[in-house]
């Protein structure tokens, strides 16, 4: 491979998107040893940014990166400028920022489930509502230019947002006219008019950003009424039917004039969450984290195999020889490349860093390169936080390598051709397979208990329905017989429960039968009647009925089926039909190594034909089958169960199977 570009104190290893703002790289931070660690990138070098005007901006926002420390917000490494073109580094991320997302997504004809929309706005929210109670220098912290270029959604389902060092240089661009639709369809219409910007103008770039992933479409240019009608008759992307209600509110109330908008972000967030919890939805990182791999299967096997091949980059012409030389000569070599200004900061443990050593190592002995490996894979499982799928392995104590300690030669005299002791690709590979099987288990342990719960509630819903529709069915079947007059009363039916088998009558409940087929105990003489439901207990008789019942008797109340009740089979009830098919993501893990399984998931179907709940029924497969088979039962569609020709709801039982070609 050969040396790539270079960029101030950076190498740039590949180039992964360019829009209006500039480009992105994957880029390597050179040192002492080698790579130090792998950074994401971002150049602001789009064609219509002052240079110099954008350069002074950035500058000032340094301490802004330094104060923010969120989860969901890129882990800034330097800020800086090379060549009139500035730039911000950040811990590497690997995944694709949001319009990438989107793009793939309409063109694999795959929209972007509810849930996962709604997953990444609220942790977009969460950002910057993080921000905004942050200070720096006694101000709040605000961003201001929120657009899917800047949000970064990582392979395993985290989303980070980008860009408060480069937001104000980018707004003061923005209203002088640098960019076009691709971008200015994102900010609050405050943003282009040169106007401070305000607590609430990132409420606009989310809801923007919510509207275009849940119908797939980019919000257009303001109707000359507002955008109500637009979110009214908008449909969603995946399902076809309209937003739901609580959405809807939110969008048109975020959608509007600063006056009338959401008051800030931090409310935004609130009520976004809320909406989540009360409609029922049921966003995981794990969830995304399929639909990632689905989108971009083989580009992220493709990275994997390229961080492989960088960690092998031989520099020896530009780094390793100058690491060797005296010290003077290594400054020299160093002083030829073109001063940045860059701060300088230490490699740090456990951030999620592709780290290929530390500048502390040049004065340690030199090790074999095997054990090197070893430990660098290990301390990026940890930073990872839900996993990464990694290519190398190390003992974490940093021992020497056993070739080492047969020779008892010291690590510093070992010669190059030690690295044959490397281990084998197959030996490797079994750790890397060991790591990855203990990572799904711990992700599926997790999924469990979140899940627990629930299973628990809909139990015991189930329970008291049980409880409520035998309570009804025995207040039926039980109903007191007449008063007997003081005459011999003439014999009437016995009472019956819905299991008995029933009996030829007319139409005014007489019995019809030829009287030769017809009881013998029907004669003057009443005869006990005995509850079949259950067992005979003293004093639970009642005076026989008579044969003929008088039509002013009261007919058999039938309770009134309503919409929305929960009903099993039976007598006029059609169970639910599928409208969707079932679309179920093959897990990475289990395909890696050949696994197939078929799972059941027990769905309840409302009224509607929405899938109100999902749940596993059986015993659990593992390797993410059972999460990934819930998760495509939730996002079936089917025609609604009837009783009587009435919309009720209903449990409905789905078999996924997963079988590889």
């Amino acid at each position: 491979m050969q040396i790539p570009e270079e960029f101030g104190q950076y190498l740039l290893l590949k180039k992964l998107s360019e829009d209006l703002l500039g480009e992105t790289f994957r880029a390597g931070k050179v040192g002492r040893e080698g790579l130090e660690r792998v950074v994401l990138l971002r150049v602001f070098n789009g064609r219509s940014l002052d240079g110099e005007g954008f350069a002074q901006r950035l500058g000032a926002r340094t301490p802004v990166q330094q104060a923010l420390r969120s989860p969901n917000i890129g882990s800034g490494v330097d800020v800086g400028r090379v060549r009139n073109y500035s730039y911000v580094a950040y811990d590497y991320i690997s995944g694709k920022n949001l319009a990438t997302l989107a793009a793939q997504a309409t063109k694999a004809r795959l929209p972007i489930p509810p849930d996962h929309a709604l997953l990444i706005v609220e942790r977009l929210a969460l950002a910057v509502a993080v921000a905004y109670e942050s200070r720096v220098e006694d101000e709040r912290v605000l961003h201001g230019f929120v657009l899917p270029h800047l949000v970064m959604v990582s392979n395993e389902g985290e989303t980070r947002l980008l860009g408060f060092e480069a937001a104000p240089g980018l707004r003061e661009a923005a209203a002088a006219g640098a960019f076009g639709p691709e971008v200015t369809r994102y900010l609050a219409p405050e943003a282009l008019t040169s106007a401070a910007v305000a607590k609430n103008d990132d409420v606009w770039s989310l809801a923007a950003i919510l509207f275009e992933l849940l119908t797939g479409e980019p919000l257009p240019a303001p109707p000359p009424g507002g955008y109500g009608a637009l979110v009214d008759a908008a449909t969603l992307a995946q399902e076809g039917g309209a937003l739901a209600a609580p959405v809807a509110a939110l969008l048109k109330k975020s959608l509007v004039p600063r006056a009338e908008r959401v008051a800030d972000v931090v409310s935004w967030h609130k009520a976004l969450s809320k909406l989540m919890i009360d409609g029922q939805y049921s966003p995981t990182t794990f969830n995304l984290a399929f639909f990632m791999h689905n989108l971009f299967r083989d580009e992220i096997e493709r990275e994997g195999q390229e961080l492989q091949a960088e960690r092998k980059l031989d520099l020896s012409e530009r780094v390793v020889r100058a690491a060797h030389a005296p010290a003077a000569a290594a400054a020299a070599a160093f002083d030829t490349r073109e001063q940045t200004g860059v701060r300088q900061a230490p490699v740090r443990e456990g951030t999620g860093v592709y780290a290929y050593g530390t500048a502390a190592a040049a004065a340690a002995p030199k090790r074999s390169k095997a054990p090197l490996w070893i430990g660098l894979a290990a301390a990026l499982l940890l930073a990872a936080g839900t996993g990464g799928w990694l290519l190398y392995a190390r003992d974490a104590g940093g021992k020497p390598g056993p070739q080492e300690a047969r020779n008892g030669a010291a690590p510093a005299a070992r010669p190059k051709a030690a690295a044959a002791a490397a281990p084998t690709q197959a030996q490797i590979q079994a750790q890397i397979n060991a790591m990855i099987e203990q990572r799904s288990k711990e992700m599926e342990d997790k999924y469990r208990a979140q899940t627990d719960e629930q299973i628990r509630a809909l139990q015991k819903q189930l329970e008291e329905s049980r409880r409520a529709a035998a309570s009804a069915a025995l207040t039926r079947d039980e109903r007191p017989a007449p008063a007997a007059a003081s005459a011999p009363p003439e014999p009437k039916p016995a009472v019956r429960t819905a299991a008995a088998e029933p009996e030829p009558s007319g139409s005014d409940g007489a019995d019809t039968r030829p009287a030769a087929q017809q009881p013998a105990q029907q004669s003057a003489v009443p005869v006990p009647a005995v509850d079949r439901g259950s067992a005979p207990a003293a004093g639970n008789t009642a005076p026989a009925a008579t044969a003929a019942v008088p039509e002013s008797a009261p007919a058999s109340s039938v309770p009134e089926v309503r919409v929305g009740d929960l009903v099993s089979g039976g007598a006029g009830v059609i169970p639910p039909q599928r409208l969707s098919d079932l679309r179920a993501v093959y897990p990475r893990a289990a395909e890696r190594f050949g696994k197939t399984a078929t799972v059941s998931v027990r769905v309840l179907v409302d009224e509607n034909g929405k899938v109100a709940q999902a749940e596993r029924i059986g015993n659990k497969v593992g390797f993410g089958f059972d999460e990934a088979a819930v998760d495509a039962a939730r996002r079936m569609n089917f025609r609604p169960a009837t009783k009587e020709g009435v919309r009720v709801k209903m449990w409905h039982t789905l078999r996924v199977d997963f079988k590889q070609p």
